[in-house]
């Protein structure tokens, strides 16, 4: 039946989401324009487009062919296995929301790149309708709630993260608002259901929500376990009240909110370890997973470099950010404080003490919260029930994001502040229509001013000028079907190497990374990606000469630089080959050269100062095969007549390097030893091991002391010179089980393992000699062991008996 009454009731209706979708709009377009439109990275600040990168990467690879593995890169060995490079922290939700945003834009970088920025933006804006929903029900004014959600969302970090791609930025902040309209609607209806399916979806997107969830949940148990207390006093048969008190407790829906958080963020967490897990093929402990580890550091149950922890310095800073985010932007600038785009490891006094301010004033005016009391202690506690007990990462002065959360303390503050004023000012509606007409100015002026960070960060878009040369890359590989590229760390410039990470595994998403490659070392890549390093390289597009594409096993241009750079310094050795030791590397040159010179493949034995640095079962060998079989055909280049190839060599300090050519029956083409002059992170581990040694007693004395140790025979003297080093040494070692020997050594009885005093297997440096023998693994009976000159006298012998 046609009713009047029900037209203006279903008007009324509507209106109420008229004003938060305006807000919302507002808000996005203001935002869109001021940057959330750009198609490529640009350096707008540390953990803005650092973390845009790393996510919008790991939402590239999410897809069921790697078992949804939160991944920013794969990488695919030699043998077709792959390797990821995991970030599993955060919910699958944010990930798999920027995912179906992205994949309608297939190759177009620049398209998906702003199709993801666009998705954080509107989560922004929806955060702030949800807020000005929950705020116009809690202080019953709609004009309140504008004037409190569009100040609060005028702060520098709800801006200057508003379109950052990132699980603790945009999405989080949607997901504690979204939870926090629901605890309201909970309060006001009962809708419990309702609550628990946006509880949900806020652990989707982060778990900030928890922190939300703590002073609520407690809050609500507290009070119905005050009611049922006086209910239970007041029985007859009070330990029967106390235990009806007890089971409706348990029964009670904010039992039942945590009970279902906990195991819904616990599967959310327990999918995100099984794909670490299966990642590194069962090889990590549980406790060693790197989800594992974050959460151990972030709750300071474990030492590690960003643990440390001062309480004054903790505060201080956490204030800060209560501050910066109780102003807003435009009002900080107006007073001549520049918001800096990284938390300072000492915050300004201004700005702290007015967030002590902010503070004690929202917890003050809590006072004067009549009607739901324990949703306003909520939101201004929310802040610091997520900073205390993650303090150990919240403290980072350089994590800005952590001082998002503080929104809700600002918001919660005006909202209140206004309330109060609603309350006992005699003109408070001119008041409130006085802030509602200065909110929208402050919101704009905000953003305005926030605009010339965006500019200043923009003119200096390194990334702008590359996205045209990822995209021509990106065609050329889909064009090929190719689907390995390797990288290089070699051709990135110095102090980039962090963004460029991230930012290559985006623009190159789905081509599967080899292992870094060089030009003599291309790492079974298909094609090799790298920055602009020599002038004589022609870059894939020229206008701008900064990323280029080759195919690999060389590139041609870059392997002639190589060679000039190499013949400009000595060799470290002359055998068939040039041999250099540079950068952490073995070069073999040749020049002129024939087909026939590198047909054999190359190998490389690195001896190191430390015997533990070895592998346990490559000790007793003493050294390390950096190849077994490396071809040049793969992992070189033959060019101009010549022939280059490089091999890695370990990161420890190396004693000596046996290098040559094997020939397919065994046998050498050439093999040479190489002893590296002695660097200063070689005497350091030469000086540690001896103390380490000469702190425990001698087995023996003589000439030299000897040491028996973990399966190792240790030679000490000091003083001691080449000349006390000089001929040779013997080590004979009898087992207790003579079927134990190698059955060359069966005849003799003993096992000889005789060695020259010289690197790898002794070292002589500042007045002391030192050697370390690692000893055969059965069970020994007796050592004797000595030093004699070959075709003269014996100088000193020992028999050590080893056995029971």
């Amino acid at each position: 039946m046609f009713s009047f009454a029900l037209i203006r009731a279903r008007i009324a209706e509507r209106r109420g989401w008229l004003t938060p979708l305006a807000l919302a709009l507002g808000m996005f377009a203001a935002l869109l324009a001021l940057g959330g439109d750009r198609g490529y990275f640009y350096r707008k600040g540390e953990f803005h487009d650092f973390d845009t990168i790393k996510t919008i990467a790991i939402a590239e690879h999410l897809a069921p062919e790697h078992d949804f593995r939160l991944a920013y890169s794969v990488r695919r060995d030699e043998d077709g296995e792959f390797r990821y490079k995991l970030y599993s922290r955060f919910p699958i939700g944010g990930y798999a929301l920027t995912k179906l945003a992205i994949a309608p834009f297939g190759d177009d970088l620049a398209a998906k790149l702003i199709a993801a920025r666009v998705l954080m933006l509107l989560m922004f804006c929806g955060a702030a309708a949800l807020s000005y929903l929950a705020i116009a029900r809690m202080s019953g004014s709609r004009r309140i709630a504008l004037v409190a959600a569009t100040l609060a969302f005028s702060s520098f970090y709800a801006i200057y993260y508003a379109d950052s791609v990132f699980s603790e930025s945009a999405m989080d902040v949607f997901g504690v608002a979204l939870a926090f309209h629901g605890m309201v609607v909970f309060a006001q209806e009962g809708r419990f259901r309702q609550l628990l399916v946006k509880v949900c979806a806020a652990l989707l997107l982060g778990w900030r929500v928890y922190a939300l969830l703590m002073p609520f949940i407690a809050l609500g148990l507290g009070g119905e376990a005050l009611a049922l207390l006086r209910a239970a006093a007041s029985s007859s048969d009070r330990m029967r009240a106390a235990r009806a008190a007890f089971s409706a407790l348990v029964r009670s829906r904010y039992a039942v909110l945590a009970a279902a958080s906990f195991l819904f963020g616990a599967a959310l967490l327990g999918f995100n370890l099984a794909t670490e897990f299966t990642a590194y093929g069962g090889a990590r402990a549980p406790l060693d997973l790197p989800t594992v580890r974050s959460m151990t550091e972030r709750f300071g149950v474990e030492d590690a470099a960003d643990t440390s922890l001062e309480w004054a310095s903790f505060l201080r800073l956490q204030f800060y950010r209560a501050g910066m985010a109780s102003v807003p932007y435009a009002a900080a600038r107006a007073v001549g404080y520049d918001v800096p785009t990284t938390d300072p490891a000492h915050p300004p006094l201004a700005p702290t003490l007015w967030g002590v301010a902010a503070t004690c004033a929202a917890l003050a005016l809590l006072a004067f919260a009549r009607r739901h009391a324990a949703l306003w202690t909520t939101a201004v506690l929310f802040a610091f029930c997520w900073a205390i007990p993650m303090r150990h990462t919240t403290f980072a002065p350089y994590h800005t994001f952590e001082g998002i959360p503080y929104i809700w303390l600002a918001l919660g503050l005006f909202a209140l502040a206004l309330v109060v004023a609603r309350r006992r000012m005699p003109n408070a509606r001119l008041a409130i229509g006085f802030a509602i007409a200065a909110a929208a100015p402050i919101f704009a002026m905000s953003v305005f001013l926030a605009g010339q960070l965006e500019r200043d960060a923009d003119e200096a878009a390194l990334d702008k000028t590359t996205l045209a040369d990822f995209s021509a890359i990106m065609e050329t590989v889909r064009d090929e079907s190719v689907q390995v590229v390797s990288d290089s760390k070699l051709w990135m410039t110095e102090g980039e190497e962090w963004h460029w990470d991230f930012e290559m595994r985006y623009y190159l998403s789905g081509s599967y990374f080899a292992p870094p490659s060089d030009c003599a070392n291309a790492g079974g890549a298909d094609f090799a990606v790298a920055r602009h390093k020599y002038e004589s390289l022609d870059p894939l597009t020229p206008e701008n000469g900064v990323m280029f594409l080759y195919e690999t096993p060389a590139p041609l241009e870059f392997c002639r630089a190589e060679r000039r750079r190499l013949e400009s310094s000595e060799p470290t050795a002359r055998a068939a080959f040039d041999v250099y030791l540079q950068d952490s590397a073995i070069s073999y040159l040749k020049a002129p050269c024939e087909p026939s010179d590198y047909a054999a493949p190359f190998f490389a034995y690195a001896y190191p100062a430390r015997l533990d640095d070895l592998p346990a079962e490559r000790r007793r060998e003493g050294f390390h095969p950096t190849r077994e079989a490396a071809a040049l055909t793969k992992f070189g280049a033959a060019f101009d007549g010549a022939c280059l190839m490089a091999l890695r060599l370990p990161d420890y300090p190396i004693a000596a390097i046996r290098t040559g050519q094997r020939l397919p029956d065994g046998d050498s083409a050439w093999d040479i030893f190489i002893t590296p002059p002695m660097d200063a992170k070689a005497l350091s581990v030469y000086k540690e091991e001896y103390r380490a040694i000469a702190s425990g007693a001698p087995a023996a004395r003589s000439d030299f002391d000897l040491y028996l140790e973990d399966g190792a025979l240790s030679y000490l003297k000091e003083p001691c010179d080449a000349n006390d080093a000089r001929g040779r040494f013997f080590l004979s070692v009898y087992p207790a089980n003579a079927e134990d020997l190698p059955a060359a050594h069966r005849e003799r009885g003993h096992e000889s393992l005789n060695f020259d005093f010289s690197p790898p297997f002794g070292a002589t440096f500042g007045g002391k000699c030192m050697s370390t023998r690692p000893l055969p693994d059965y069970e020994i009976a007796k050592i004797e062991t000595g030093q004699w000159i070959p075709g003269g006298e014996r100088l000193w012998a020992v028999e050590l008996a080893v056995g029971d």
